[in-house]
């Protein structure tokens, strides 16, 4: 990259390429958004690019993903609205979701959580986008989705007690379930057995 670019400073660079002059400057003083955001511009404007930079691009798996789909390297489109980001890096993406769908997300989180029935597991904080755990207290950001409540051990925990009680329970009914057939078969078979010897005394 720093063949092709020239450090201003520890926020701001330049290309360079055949006096393309194009400078970035990160505002929130991150010389790591900066240095992603002028690979971006290296590999859409000059095809310039590592195999390590693609193979790292491919693999991640933020859940940002969620909402976005990866139609080439640095560039992700929007499933909500179709907008395809140039130059896209995680941070840009996220800003993206925030500013234009909180609307649509907070709808899809609050059908998610009444199907999975969380909120008996969770405080839900819906305009927060946060839920807390009622078992540990732990808070979990949930704008990107539900699997982080599902995969939190609390949760997990929950479900097997959950359902360690229900086939308890349903053990229960069966035993007493078979007790009460056994009892109403001794009853009857003691009737029958009764029954000739009556007619012998009738007799």
């Amino acid at each position: 990259m720093w063949k092709h670019v020239v450090k201003l400073d520890n926020f701001t660079v330049k290309c360079e390429i055949d006096s393309c002059n194009k400078t970035y400057y990160d505002s929130t003083k991150n010389s790591c958004r900066t240095i992603r955001m002028i690979k971006g511009h290296l590999y859409h404007k000059h095809k310039i690019w590592t195999e390590e930079d693609r193979l790292k691009w491919e693999n991640n798996n933020d859940l940002v993903w969620e909402y976005f789909d990866k139609i080439d390297f640095y560039k992700g489109k929007c499933k909500f609205c179709k907008n395809i980001r140039h130059e896209a890096n995680i941070q840009n993406l996220k800003s993206h979701l925030r500013k234009k769908h909180s609307q649509e997300i907070r709808a899809a989180i609050q059908k998610e959580i009444a199907y999975k029935s969380l909120s008996q597991y969770f405080e839900i904080q819906e305009e927060e986008f946060s839920a807390r755990c009622k078992r540990c207290n732990i808070e979990k950001d949930i704008f990107y989705g539900i699997d982080v409540l599902i995969r939190h051990n609390c949760f997990d925990k929950t479900q097997l007690l959950k359902s360690g009680q229900e086939s308890e329970d349903k053990m229960k009914r069966m035993t007493q379930q078979s007790i009460a057939t056994k009892n109403t078969n001794f009853h009857h078979n003691d009737i029958n057995r009764q029954a000739p010897r009556n007619q012998d005394q009738q007799r």
